[in-house]
């Protein structure tokens, strides 16, 4: 039995038995001096002790103290052997490397067993165990691990389908690996013990590194950005060490930190990027003499270029409760700059003052339209005449806009679609809805009355639609939105528009119904177009009748995110298992893909790539798709640093669907601290009552103990809670109650 714990049982432990001995010393006292002005001692005395007794057996009894132990069994397991061949073991701190080193043990071992290892499961490890023969190991000990995970590499072998039977593990490592407190746990729970072989534990490792470098994914354009690099050294406290940033083969900026008393100096460096995109940075430090991990001396660290702020222009024909509601929304949103106008006069207004006299001016055609329209990310025309302010030149410079990547919404009104006269206009070209065109009277271009709009079958996953993460809470919530009031006629959709939102019973010139709200693109550009100008009814009229506003922000929200290509709502998605990897690390990439409708490519061929910075594949796999659209690929990963992009694409297609950047690392993380760490793995053998050895003092495989402890439960073992423990305390009671009254007292 292990060792047994010692408490008390009754509620509130050590606080209520200090409480019940000094009422029970209390009472005693005061029997005690009851009984001194007997003058009978010796009848007093023989009261006064069963006094005492009854006392202490009533706390006792109260109390309840118990001791809890559990019990194991030993049985003889079998022995499992896990030898590190990360980057990090081919680390030379003198002539022979640490694989070196670990090779000529594994040889003794497989010497001593005659060459027959069957007694032992071997295993290498870095980002997981795999099975591999002794042989193989002694032969040549691979060392081209990108990651040293030591608790999850002996969760797998001990949680394994052999693990029942498994009594020992002995893992040969130089502990320059990830364990944290619940792997541990999990490790001293198991039952098998961990041997910890260490490799390297005397070496004196000559290194400088850049040890950390953090910097932020996303930056922002013409503004200063940070990285913090932390560089180690083993040189000393006081050593200078210079760092350098460059962007390409260009300087940016460079810095000296100096080393502290544990080898480590922090600089943070400040840097301005200057074009949009992805930009690859890399940090570095000189070679200093006899170093001896040169890899690294260098990191690369990938940043997204991209504007602090979205700016937004809203141009509104006259105010109304729709342009109150999206300006203020527009306004209150922080990542939003907006250049707001809504028209109070024209032009061609009579005035009776100079310009320069009246607080009303003009609306600055010219100056948006023609030096300004470049800066802004998205452009609002909501219920907007454009022929009262001149306009008609400038509308093939918002279709170019468009067309080079420019955000596009028009919101509808009387003032606005074919009522304002854009059905013949270059406007018309970037929209995804047809509206009529030519002389047409405004009570044709306009459907009054109330409507619930009608979500488009198939549309239901698209972002502007699926405004919750639960499709169901999502359906549930455009089930109950208060109705919208008038639309603006649309005849249908053009290019590759699609209708989100469609009108109950008004029919477009196709016979399907008319659209209300569409989406499209327009060269690299996207579009929007709702055909009404209630949708603030989303907001007052909603939350008034459930209590629950939130709707219209959610959906201009995602509007916005939408045309200005945020590429969380993109439909297609890629990502990588981890952004920077070391050289020829394999890179796990996984992709979500979705055609312009966000329904799932299920059941299709997808080519998954990594692709160097000109665009040429350097590794792919081609794979099918299950039901989400989903597919997961391991590709051997590039040799040389720098930034990389992964990529998906149907089979049979040319354009890549969706890319995430990379980089790849000389050094990477796992050589950033390559100094041996032998007290991690003195913690994990101390924690599952193993031995820790260096590689010198390793012992044959027949000398670590395989022996297994098997748990039998837990024993309690409370001698006073019995019948017999309560019968005896009413005898004591029983006793004191007789001699009292036989002798004389009460």
């Amino acid at each position: 039995m292990d060792t047994l714990r010692f408490d008390l049982a009754v509620p509130g432990g050590a606080l209520t038995a200090t409480i019940l001995a000094i009422c029970l010393a209390v009472v005693v006292g005061l029997g005690l001096l009851e009984l001194r002005r007997d003058g009978r001692r010796d009848r007093a005395r023989v009261l006064a002790g069963l006094r005492i007794v009854t006392a202490l057996f009533v706390f006792a009894v109260a109390v309840q103290p118990r001791w809890t132990g559990e019990r194991f069994t030993t049985t003889e397991g079998r022995l499992a052997v896990l030898v590190d061949t990360s980057r990090s073991m081919g680390v030379a701190a003198s002539s022979t490397s640490r694989a070196e080193r670990t090779e000529e043990l594994l040889r003794r071992w497989h010497g001593e067993a005659g060459g027959d290892s069957a007694d032992a499961a071997f295993y290498r490890f870095g980002e997981g165990a795999i099975p591999v023969a002794l042989e193989e190991l002694a032969e040549a000990l691979p060392r081209d691990d990108d990651q040293t995970r030591i608790g999850a590499s002996l969760d797998e072998v001990i949680g394994g389908d052999g693990g029942a039977d498994l009594g020992a593990v002995v893992i040969v490592s130089d502990g320059a690996g990830d364990i944290d407190e619940g792997e541990l746990a999990a490790l001293a729970a198991s039952g098998a013990r961990v041997h910890a072989v260490a490799v390297g534990a005397a070496e004196d490792l000559v290194d400088d590194a850049i040890e950390m470098v953090e910097a932020d994914e996303i930056a922002f354009l013409r503004q200063a950005a940070r990285v913090r690099v932390v560089v180690h050294t083993t040189r000393g406290e006081g050593t200078e060490v210079p760092v350098a940033l460059h962007a390409g083969e260009e300087l940016v900026r460079e810095t000296t930190v100096v080393a502290d008393a544990r080898g480590r100096g922090v600089a943070e460096i400040a840097f301005v990027p200057s074009e949009l995109g992805r930009s690859v940075y890399r940090l570095s430090i000189p070679l200093a003499p006899g170093d001896a991990v040169a890899e690294n001396n260098e990191r690369v660290f990938l940043v997204r270029v991209t504007r602090d702020k979205l700016r937004v222009l809203l141009v509104a024909g006259r105010p109304s409760w729709d342009e109150r509601f999206l300006r203020s929304f527009l306004k209150r949103d922080p990542s939003i700059d907006l250049i707001s106008f809504f028209i109070l006069r024209t032009g061609a207004d009579l005035t009776m003052a100079a310009p320069d006299e009246m607080a009303l001016i003009p609306f600055p055609t010219d100056e948006l339209f023609s030096e300004h329209l470049g800066s802004f990310d998205l452009v609002f025309f909501q219920n907007f005449e454009f022929a009262p302010y001149q306009m008609a030149g400038y509308l093939p410079r918002i279709r170019d806009y468009v067309m080079r990547g420019g955000g596009f919404a028009m919101i509808g009104g009387d003032l606005s679609f074919a009522s304002a006269g854009y059905g013949e206009t270059p406007i018309a070209e970037i929209l995804p809805v047809a509206m009529p065109s030519g002389d047409v009277p405004q009570q044709r271009t306009l459907v009054m009355g109330r409507f619930a709009p009608v979500v488009v079958p198939g549309r239901s996953r698209h972002p502007l639609i699926e405004l919750l993460p639960d499709p169901a809470a999502s359906a549930a919530l455009w089930s109950r939105v208060e109705p919208l009031e008038g639309a603006n006629v649309l005849t249908g959709l053009r290019g590759d528009g699609q209708a989100l939102l469609t009108h109950p019973r008004r029919r477009d010139s196709h016979g399907e119904a008319m659209p209300v709200l569409a989406v499209g693109s327009a060269g690299i550009g996207r579009t929007l177009a709702f055909g009404t100008d209630t949708s603030y009814r989303w907001g007052i009229s909603t939350g008034g009748a459930s209590g629950d506003a939130s709707m219209y922000e959610r959906f201009w929200d995602r509007a916005i995110r939408w045309l200005t290509r945020d590429p969380t709502l993109d439909p297609a998605q890629v990502t990588t298992d981890r952004p920077n990897y070391g050289a020829g690390a394999p890179v796990r990439v996984t992709a979500v893909l979705r055609d312009a409708s966000y329904e799932p490519l299920a059941g299709r061929t997808i080519r998954v790539a990594l692709l160097a910075g000109d665009g040429t594949e350097l590794a792919h796999e081609e794979l099918t798709s299950d039901a989400a659209g989903r597919v997961e690929a391991t590709l051997d990963g590039p040799l040389l640093p720098g930034g990389y992009r992964a990529a998906a694409r149907l089979g049979d297609d040319l354009s890549w669907l969706a890319e995430e950047g990379f980089v790849v690392e000389s050094g990477g993380e796992e050589l950033a601290a390559p100094a041996a760490r032998p007290e991690t793995l003195r913690t994990i053998a101390a924690r599952t009552r193993g031995t820790f050895v260096t590689l010198q003092e390793a012992p044959s495989l027949d000398g670590f103990d395989s022996t297994r402890r098997r748990s039998l439960g837990t024993t309690t073992l409370a001698p006073l809670a019995s019948f017999w423990a309560f019968l005896s305390l009413v005898l004591l009671f029983g006793v004191e109650w007789v001699l009292r009254r036989a002798w004389g007292r009460r």
